[in-house]
């Protein structure tokens, strides 16, 4: 597998303290450099450019992210940018480059620099003022809600209509999100997530949650042109498609994850786990970015995203779920040979989509 997706971590902390947030659960975050070092910034482009070169890629995607990736800063993202732009030019390798934020940092200069050098941008945003404030706030403990939907109004303004990601609340009210988003923001297209955890967590059942969210969509939504991705690939698993997400789906992990030290990791999610789980002993300073396939921390993670356990090999949904976000699937005791922390769950939303989908079916004959 050639690596065509690269995270990179240009800051490991963050400007909020968000409640559900998975990557400071894992304690030694706060032992990295605070944004991208340097030397593994020059390091990344020469190794960037060898791997787009040798394996003659026609694109690559580079997504910016943190912690908060904008307390990198305008001068740094700006020559970084300049630099990729050099390596496109170089290699004849398109470089796809997007950043996920939560906005708080931006202003119009940071708009403009995202504009001109063709950054997409996905913003964090959780739903209705009541939903985001009560677990997106700043280190005073108040809520952020005003500030990214200002960030989303700049955005806007200058012709940008960003991503939106937000993270189910299994308790929350899916109409409410509905109506905050499509109905009093114009959203058309965002996703909602998951909450991330392992077998080690109590976790609250999502299944309500999405099961409402997908019978408002369905019912509603999904005629006024609106379209939740999550809620797209399960729609599409469930009809045997591909989907367009990791987290969905039978099939191998294909992030590539690099630290703002320059270490190279598999799925940054895998810090749920705690830094074990995801640790490799492969640094972009000493390697080239395909070399980390032999790292046993990256082939542990690679190899379980294929080889499912003995519950999901029995599985009437096994294609279609590929037995959860991997993540999801980790013990302390059996490491990824699990089905996911949300399984029950899962198998529910799979029957209720099919359910909901199939009547509206037919077969055209060729």
């Amino acid at each position: 597998m050639v690596f065509r997706f690269l995270l990179v971590k240009l800051a490991a902390r963050c400007n909020i303290n968000c409640s559900y947030c998975y990557w400071f659960r894992d304690r030694s975050v706060y032992d990295l450099p605070k944004v991208l070092a340097p030397e593994v910034e020059t390091k990344l482009l020469e190794r960037l450019k060898t791997h787009c070169s040798r394996h003659r890629l026609a694109s690559f995607c580079v997504a910016f992210h943190g912690g908060e990736p904008l307390l990198f800063g305008k001068a740094r993202m700006r020559a970084l940018c300049a630099r990729l732009a050099e390596v496109e030019r170089e290699t004849g390798t398109r470089i796809r480059k997007s950043i996920t934020t939560n906005g708080l940092l931006l202003d119009r200069e940071w708009v403009e620099l995202l504009r001109e050098s063709g950054t997409s941008v996905t913003l964090s945003l959780d739903g209705s003022r009541a939903q985001h404030d009560a677990r997106r706030v700043d280190f005073r403990g108040e809520g952020t809600y005003e500030r990214v939907v200002a960030a989303l109004g700049l955005l806007r303004t200058a012709g940008i209509e960003p991503g939106i990601l937000a993270v189910c609340d299994p308790l929350g009210r899916p109409e409410e999100l509905l109506a905050a988003f499509a109905d009093r923001l114009g959203i058309r297209e965002f996703d909602v997530l998951v909450p991330d955890a392992t077998h080690e967590d109590r976790v609250p059942s999502i299944r309500a949650y999405f099961t409402r969210l997908f019978d408002l969509w369905l019912d509603e939504y999904s005629q006024r042109g609106v379209r939740i991705r999550f809620l797209d690939n399960l729609l599409r698993a469930s009809l045997g498609r591909e989907s367009s997400t990791e987290a969905i789906g039978y099939g191998p992990i294909s992030t590539l994850t690099m630290l703002s030290d320059g270490s190279l990791e598999p799925l940054d999610v895998l810090r749920i786990a705690g830094g074990a789980a995801a640790r490799s002993a492969y640094n972009v300073l000493e390697h080239e970015l395909q070399e980390v396939q032999h790292d046993p921390a990256w082939r542990e993670a690679h190899q379980a995203s294929l080889n499912l356990c003995a519950t999901c090999n029995a599985c009437e949904f096994h294609d279609a779920c590929g037995g959860g976000y991997l993540p999801s699937r980790w013990s302390a005791a059996r490491r990824y040979d699990n089905p996911s922390v949300y399984c029950e769950d899962l198998k529910g939303l799979f029957r209720h989509v099919w359910q909901r989908a199939a009547p509206t079916l037919y077969v055209a004959r060729q």
